[in-house]
């Protein structure tokens, strides 16, 4: 079992440490495994690949994906200050995003790099998903996600 546990004597805001003492960045970890880093590189990136592609993580983050279309089909809040969603956006790319879903529940840590591109698009605030200058297709980044996670390759 891992056992976390903030690290503010590092210096490092936010940041957690395992037992082994190895630093958990989660977004920065996230990117290098998105970016196809083999998890022998180093110990943080195989803790956090074997993390997010619990079934735990993995059900939540299917589950995320699934309320985010949930919210995109609900008329706008303007008294909300979350991030504007692009429901358009959002809802153009449901097909793909319910089968990214699915196979995020059938996913192993060997698709970590699908896995961690999945929660990254997820939570830029400066992706297709909640900005409307972003260049990025939605449809085709979700369908890059999801050839990494059934090809276990890196996300182009």
């Amino acid at each position: 079992m891992i056992r976390l546990s903030t690290s503010a004597s590092r210096g490092f805001r936010g940041a957690r440490t395992i037992s082994g003492g190895h630093l958990l960045r989660g977004d920065s970890l996230d990117r290098e495994l998105a970016a196809g880093a083999p998890l022998g590189w180093c110990r943080s990136l195989e803790v956090r690949a074997r993390h997010i592609t619990s079934a735990e993580q993995r059900r939540r983050l299917a589950r995320d994906w699934e309320h985010l279309l949930g919210v995109a089909r609900r008329p706008a809040d303007t008294r909300t200050a979350r991030l504007p969603l692009c429901r358009d956006r959002v809802l153009a790319a449901e097909p793909e995003i319910l089968e990214m879903s699915f196979a995020l529940s059938l996913a192993g840590i060997e698709a970590a790099a699908g896995v961690a591109a999945a929660s990254l698009l997820l939570r830029d605030g400066a992706g297709p998903i909640y900005n409307r200058r972003c260049a990025t297709d939605l449809v085709d980044a979700v369908r890059r996600i999801l050839t990494s996670i059934d090809g276990h390759q890196a996300v182009a």
